[in-house]
């Protein structure tokens, strides 16, 4: 009996132990305590993860948005249904974010609210941002990783520059996200959780040299079973004291 309880009191310790060493990543900046992909996500959450995550788009006058939907209908609650590349910045900037005062920033905002020492991931969420984004970091002294689910846009950053990280992100198919990646060549994959628990996407990543970063988090019981697949870091829309 004694022995059953100092190997379940090692096992904690080492559950713990991994726990604390997977990085959170603030999904969209905390999306569930927060506005999502807002300056208020961002500013709450710098001091409570090791990287902020951020949505980012194209609106009508060419301004590089922090936005994930194509349109504003969820972000609004009906109230603004426009497509955000049909808005010009002058239009967007004044469009509250559900019943909050938190608005829509421009990347370069979100870029000036990231202090050096947090890592940024910068998801695209279309094609032919990569000239516009390269510009905007030229003047960025803290860490980046560029993903997206889709190849193209990764590889239009990637003809640009060797010097930008990209990620790939993929809920499928964990053979072919692998393929992708290396084609891309990532330094990281970001599968989606199922991929995690229901196959060995972690360890045929690291055997390739990839970091792996899982979406989405909710709960600090869920990161732990996560941190006993050997992710690296987890995508969370809550923050999670202690790890």
């Amino acid at each position: 009996m004694a022995g059953g309880v100092v190997g379940s009191a090692s096992l904690l310790f080492a559950t713990a132990a991994r726990v604390r060493s997977v990085d959170v990543i603030a999904h969209r900046g905390f999306a569930a305590e927060r506005p999502e992909n807002t300056l208020e996500a961002v500013r709450y959450a710098v001091s409570l993860a090791d990287g902020i995550e951020v949505d980012v788009r194209r609106c009508g006058s060419g301004e590089l948005v922090c936005v994930h939907d194509e349109t504003l209908e969820r972000l609004t609650g009906g109230a603004v249904a426009d497509r955000v590349g049909r808005l010009d910045w002058e239009e967007l900037r004044h469009v509250s974010i559900g019943s909050s005062d938190a608005r829509v920033p421009r990347l370069a905002e979100v870029l000036e609210a990231v202090p050096p020492d947090v890592r940024l991931n910068i998801e695209l969420k279309e094609r032919g941002l990569a000239p516009d984004l390269l510009g905007l970091l030229e003047d960025f002294d803290g860490a980046v990783v560029v993903s997206s689910f889709d190849p193209t846009a990764l590889w239009q950053v990637g003809s640009l520059t060797d010097n930008v990280p990209l990620a790939y992100i993929f809920s499928e198919a964990p053979g072919r996200g692998l393929e992708t990646a290396a084609d891309l060549e990532c330094v990281a994959v970001h599968p989606s959780t199922g991929l995690c628990y229901e196959t060995d996407i972690v360890d045929r990543a690291h055997e390739r040299g990839f970091a792996v970063n899982a979406w989405t988090v909710d709960s600090g019981l869920e990161a732990a079973r996560l941190a006993l697949t050997d992710v690296d870091g987890v995508f969370s829309d809550v923050s999670l004291p202690g790890l």
